[in-house]
């Protein structure tokens, strides 16, 4: 005869046998299929953040699998489409560093170097392209990195460059229609009206708000003026009544006016030229400049896995 509390304990005995069997029937089992589709759902959703965690997720799980650097590098194209240019950037150099001899290589590269066309640095982004044709010249992104290296150095104004780079788009490429056009509308960047930033600052100095004038922001020009006259008559006023104190201090404001209105005339004719190169590269056919948000014409990555 047991114990009676034995056999109270008995039923307890047999829940737990049962646990380990239900446990293992709840858990869920990563399957490298469905995180890849799991993945893509986000991106056709447009929701970057979470694509860009189930494929960082596939990346940590399934590091055998050959989808990994598409997915990789996917992952920081996800961050680039949020304009997390940081985050992209860094795991991009990752996708580069780690899959030598894989077309990623070269493709993640190329991607860096968009990250920074997109952010408005031409510059940047056209030391990135031109790594591109002299490090993986017969790549998938090799005509694609000489196209956009058109774009940037029309962004930066090089438009002799820009025109030079577009004719150089092989004829194997389906660009090579379009580079050809641009090839020959980037040279009437030259044309385009500016504003001398020297000669801006120059006349703001000799008279406050002259040098906005010359850029036509005459209502900025007005209020430099009436701010710098008012500011010198103060001090003038302060001085002839014998308040040396309050007309230094009024002399100190008024300098802070005078060159403030210099700096500010320098930039308002930098402004202009940009405003006038974003407006003229907005008309171009084949948009693909940082300054636009139209539709980009270029070969555009498939990822495939």
């Amino acid at each position: 005869m047991y114990p009676r509390g034995l056999g109270m304990l008995a039923p307890v005995f047999a829940m737990l046998l049962l646990l380990p069997s239900t446990a293992l029937s709840d858990q869920i089992v990563l399957d490298s299929e469905k995180q890849l589709a799991f993945a893509q759902h986000y991106v056709e959703r447009e929701e970057y953040d979470r694509a860009a965690q189930e494929l960082e997720r596939f990346v940590y799980f399934f590091p055998e699998d050959a989808r990994v650097p598409e997915a990789h590098c996917r992952a920081g194209w996800c961050y680039m489409k949020m304009n997390r240019y940081e985050r992209a950037r860094k795991i991009l150099w990752e996708v580069h560093d780690t899959y030598r001899l894989h077309p990623v290589e070269a493709r993640s590269l190329f991607l860096i170097g968009d990250s920074y066309r997109q952010q408005g640095v031409p510059d940047e982004a056209a030391y990135y392209f031109e790594r591109i044709l002299a490090a993986y010249p017969e790549s998938e992104a090799a005509d694609e990195a000489r196209y956009r290296l058109g774009w940037a150095r029309m962004e930066a104004g090089r438009w002799q460059d820009a025109s030079r780079t577009f004719a150089d788009v092989p004829e194997s490429s389906p660009l090579r229609e379009r580079a050809l056009n641009l090839s020959e509308m980037s040279l009437r960047g030259e044309e385009l009206p500016a504003k001398s930033p020297w000669t801006a600052g120059v006349l703001a100095g000799v008279l406050p708000g002259l040098g906005h004038a010359y850029c036509e922001r005459y209502q900025d020009a007005t209020v430099s003026l009436l701010m710098n006259g008012l500011f010198t008559w103060a001090a003038i006023e302060a001085f002839d009544h014998d308040h040396k104190a309050l007309g230094g201090l009024l002399g100190f404001m008024e300098l802070g006016w005078y060159t403030g209105n210099i700096y500010s005339a320098v930039n308002c004719a930098h402004r202009s030229n940009r405003k006038t190169r974003e407006d003229f590269l907005n008309e171009l056919p084949g948009r693909l400049g940082a300054f636009t948000s139209g539709e980009d014409v270029g070969l555009a990555f498939r990822f495939t896995f």
